[in-house]
């Protein structure tokens, strides 16, 4: 499973603030964020098996992560949920996403999954376990792995939201700070949340800062487990992606 973590309208400089560890195997740790086409181009990081992403912005500025969650009974061939996130990333809004998505998923088509649909006016989150339900998203800060959102009977989800709770946020800047020392937590304070084991565990890690316009956006990205990777900037995309839209391509 992987977890997310969520800044909604929390701080003035920066609509949506997201940090997001991937949990994969290790043979399939995915490549760097990069920008690709589309009805609305989108910078993403591509899984290798399927071609599909786990994050990514488009150029609208609508946000999509997905996640895993349990599924009492799996489809016979199943879709792979990193693809209907980049179907997501063609939605001009994260209203028509989540609207898409719910319409999506009804067909039972899909291994269980949670998916954050985000933008600088209104964030949700899909529980698509057995069936799905949407999540409207208040301002604050919210936290999701495989379970609800926000659920406190996950140690990991308390743990976040209790460490970042603990400090006060005035700027994007220093949420983004303090979502990558907890992104490459092991375990030394509470239940890890950059996870390691003998196949795989924590294979990435990413942090967006949405901002208005696009071009002042963050991307950062650690391609590797960010307690020894160090996250670099891929903010650039953002200014490119927003180049593409004030051009009209797309």
């Amino acid at each position: 499973m992987c977890l997310v973590a969520i800044f909604f309208r929390v701080v003035n400089d920066a609509a949506v603030v997201v940090g997001a560890n991937r949990e994969e195997a290790f043979s399939r740790g995915g490549e760097p964020p990069s920008i690709h086409a589309g009805p609305c181009p989108f910078v993403a990081g591509v899984d290798p098996k399927a071609k599909g992403t786990w994050l990514g912005v488009n150029e609208k500025g609508v946000l999509i992560a997905i996640t895993n969650r349990p599924r009492s009974e799996m489809p016979e061939f199943p879709r792979s949920r990193g693809l209907l996130a980049v179907d997501l990333l063609g939605c001009a809004s994260s209203k028509i996403a989540v609207d898409s998505a719910f319409r999506e998923l009804t067909k039972g088509l899909y291994a269980g999954c949670n998916i954050v649909c985000a933008d600088r006016e209104e964030s949700y989150v899909i529980h698509a376990g057995d069936w799905p339900q949407v999540v409207p998203l208040a301002p604050g800060l919210h936290v999701l792995t495989a379970n609800d959102v926000n659920d406190s009977r996950d140690p990991r989800i308390l743990y976040a939201r209790k460490w970042l709770g603990k400090q006060s946020f005035a700027t994007a800047n220093q949420c983004v700070e303090a979502l990558q020392k907890l992104c490459g937590q092991t375990g030394a304070e509470g239940p890890a949340i950059c996870l390691r084991s003998a196949l795989g565990g924590t294979v990435s890690s990413s942090i967006i800062a949405l901002r208005s316009p696009l071009t002042r956006s963050l991307f950062l990205h650690a391609q590797g487990p960010p307690d020894i990777t160090l996250y670099q900037e891929y903010s650039y995309l953002m200014e490119e992606l927003a180049a593409k839209e004030t051009n009209g391509v797309g």
